[in-house]
């Protein structure tokens, strides 16, 4: 799985592993394998940065040999950053950032391990986002790039119909474990501070205030925040079951997020963000 150091991508490989499956363990920093190796017994750190096509082959080439020819049961797709702003002046190394991570990432390693997924008919896993089905203002990149990874997993799942290879997606909405939201909690108000200051200074009286609106909307989101457990359980779940759903959701504002973003109007969820965002 790619992403594994922290947070969600933690808790699946834990849980993963707890369950008796032996779990490579995508991380960019070696202190965050090691950590993860001696919390897990059957976790195997391995290096890979998912936007470095060097990195990629390397872990599949380490994956493949590690495997013993008996091929991939499978593939989670975790490895995700975000970086809020109006999309007025989101520039373009922090779009192309997102969508290299988000998108182009989980793609590039999916085709990279396709073969040894083939070979042990395994499965594919991609972890999304709740605001890809309802786009969130002031996070446009990240909702744009998972609702690409939305659409990448729907063409990919009838690609490989008759492969063996089954892709799910499963999409959290806020997820943290307690020890994390503390932390968490600094981050958003660290880089929310960092998207106004990125501001032009015209741009400052519309955006500032909404941006702010923002942090405390995603404060609160944190304190009410599902465990990242119940996303590892229906990771498993989408891994080893024999009928795996194509969609998971995680957390009620996740559930919320689907029912809004399929059935409410366009009218309606634009009044529903100008009131919460004051846009």
């Amino acid at each position: 799985m790619t992403g594994a150091s922290r947070g969600i991508g933690r808790a699946v490989a834990l849980h993963l592993a707890g369950a008796g499956l032996r779990v490579f363990a995508g991380v960019r920093r070696r202190e965050d394998g090691e950590e993860l190796a001696a919390a897990g017994v059957g976790i195997e750190p391995v290096a890979l940065d998912v936007t470095a096509d060097a990195s990629i082959e390397e872990a599949r080439r380490h994956v493949s040999e590690a495997s013993g020819g008996s091929g991939l049961l499978g593939l989670v797709n975790n490895a995700g950053i975000a970086t809020p702003g109006p999309l007025e002046h989101v520039t373009r190394g922090e779009l192309e950032a997102q969508f290299g991570v988000n998108l182009f990432g989980a793609v590039l390693v999916t085709r990279a391990l396709l073969p040894l997924l083939r070979q042990a008919r395994g499965r594919i896993v991609n972890v999304g986002a709740a605001n890809a089905t309802l786009a969130m203002p002031l996070m446009g990149a990240l909702s744009a790039s998972k609702a690409a990874l939305e659409a990448v997993s729907d063409a990919l799942r009838v690609e490989l119909r008759g492969s063996g290879v089954r892709v799910a997606l499963v999409e959290p909405g806020m997820t943290y474990a307690e020890s994390e939201k503390e932390p968490f909690a600094a981050h958003v108000r660290s880089e929310i501070d960092a998207a106004i200051e990125r501001l032009p200074e015209a741009s400052r009286p519309r955006y500032g205030p909404a941006l702010k609106r923002l942090e405390a909307l995603n404060l609160r989101a944190l304190a009410r925040a599902a465990p990242p457990e119940e996303v590892a359980r229906r990771v498993h779940h989408a891994l080893t079951a024999p009928r795996p759903r194509t969609r998971y959701w995680c957390g009620p504002d996740a559930k919320l997020a689907a029912l809004l973003g399929r059935f409410a109007s366009a009218g309606m969820r634009d009044a529903m963000w100008r009131r919460t965002l004051g846009l």
